[in-house]
């Protein structure tokens, strides 16, 4: 039987087993994706890779495009959008933008795995790039449309438009910098971000080559 104790930790349980199932199936595509090809590897060998049914694969994802990026856009445009409600009302645009991509943090060591499979496969897969660039186009829609309610404009005019296009741009230069393997020794990938949006807003001066 049941006690009153025992139920509120049932749903987390579940919550926890749902996470877990999750992460397999999208470890599991993954490494399919790197090991036989995007094109070559089928949901059924999604599904069996992570040890679960078919039918399971499609309560969590609708294709192997969603399994890619679905979840992973989601998520980040979300964190940013919550990013932004925490900024002051009176912090100017320019610093809140900043400090909205800051607290995203990317340093994880499973986040950094996972982006870098993504970035690898985009290397071996340019079919898939359309989906990479729709996920800083919908990033982009998101910094633009908090300029343009913090300065009064509409998101289509110049101001909101640049900022988020330029400060979407700066993530992108640092996860290719980082990638390359061409940050300076010790930093991370969140450093190099900070870097790359300061640089911007300084005036694009000139690094000293690395």
């Amino acid at each position: 039987m049941t006690t009153e104790l025992e139920r509120p930790s049932e749903p987390g349980r579940r919550e926890r087993k749902k996470q877990e199932t999750r992460r397999a199936l999208e470890n599991a595509a993954l490494r399919l994706f790197a090991e036989q090809g995007y094109e070559q590897t089928t949901i059924e060998d999604i599904a069996e890779a992570a040890d679960v049914a078919v039918r399971t694969f499609f309560r969590y994802f609708s294709s192997k495009q969603h399994v890619l990026f679905g979840d992973v856009a989601h998520d980040i445009t979300n964190r940013l959008r919550a990013s932004f409600e925490a900024r002051p009302a009176d912090e100017p645009a320019i610093e809140a933008v900043r400090n909205a991509l800051d607290a995203l943090a990317f340093d994880a060591e499973e986040q950094q795995r996972q982006i870098g499979a993504r970035l690898d496969l985009m290397a071996r897969q340019p079919a898939l790039l359309g989906s990479y660039y729709a996920v800083f186009a919908e990033l982009t829609d998101v910094v633009a449309e908090y300029a343009a309610r913090h300065s009064g404009h509409d998101v289509n005019d110049m101001f909101p438009r640049l900022l988020a296009v330029a400060a979407i741009g700066s993530a992108q230069a640092a996860l290719s910098v980082w990638h390359a393997g061409r940050g300076a020794a010790g930093q991370t990938l969140d450093d190099l971000c900070r870097e790359s949006y300061d640089t911007l807003i300084s005036g694009l001066n000139p690094l000293s080559p690395r």
